[in-house]
């Protein structure tokens, strides 16, 4: 009993001289400082404005882009394009639509005939030396059920460059290689002009 009351003594003066170097550890360990709280994710959408998107561009009808679209046509639907702007006069429509026909299709029917349909439409923007070139390059290449036409357009592009002699070498060879054609009546008319004139235009 003596030594259960020395025991106690012991423990109660303990803790009145050690007891202050233990309270600090205690109580960090049972401090819990409030941590600062996340911010919340719920209003975020708010923080970062979507504007809409931009419109698609819409390429010009005469741009390269355009040009591209019609390259995805077949040389057929290419040549009644150009067909159909020349009926309705659009000139420039027909000759860039013709030129294409020339460049990715050369070797097709409607590239071959495509030289007489460009030969046309330069004698019509008085550009005899592309008229004539194209003319030629179809008497080279072309059908010869057709050159009637190529013979006549390129007298006609002579004429316009002041070549009259070699002129009327053309409308001579077409007289005598298609005498049925159909330009044969304004090829000898034009011929009777050579010898009303003493052979000046």
């Amino acid at each position: 009993m003596a030594l259960a009351l020395l025991m106690a003594s012991i423990t109660t003066a303990a803790v009145k001289i050690f007891g202050w170097k233990f309270w600090p550890r205690a109580v960090s360990a049972t401090h819990n400082p409030k941590r600062p709280r996340s911010p919340s994710l719920a209003n975020d959408q708010r923080l970062v404005p979507v504007s809409s998107e931009p419109p698609l561009a819409v390429a010009p009808a005469g741009s390269a882009s355009a040009a591209l679209i019609r390259r995805n046509l077949s040389a057929s639907e290419l040549f009644a394009a150009a067909k159909l702007a020349r009926e309705k006069g659009d000139t420039a429509e027909a000759l860039r639509l013709s030129q294409q026909i020339e460049a990715f299709f050369p070797n097709s029917p409607e590239g071959i005939n495509s030289h007489v349909t460009l030969g046309m439409l330069y004698l019509t923007l008085d550009q005899g030396e592309l008229a004539l070139r194209e003319f030629a390059t179809f008497r080279r290449v072309g059908d010869p059920e057709l050159k009637a036409e190529a013979y006549f357009g390129q007298a006609q592009a002579l004429r316009k460059l002041a070549r009259y002699d070699d002129e009327r070498t053309v409308l001579e060879e077409l007289i005598a290689s298609y005498p049925r054609s159909v330009y044969v009546s304004a090829a000898k008319a034009r011929l009777s002009e050579f010898v009303a004139d003493g052979g000046a235009h």
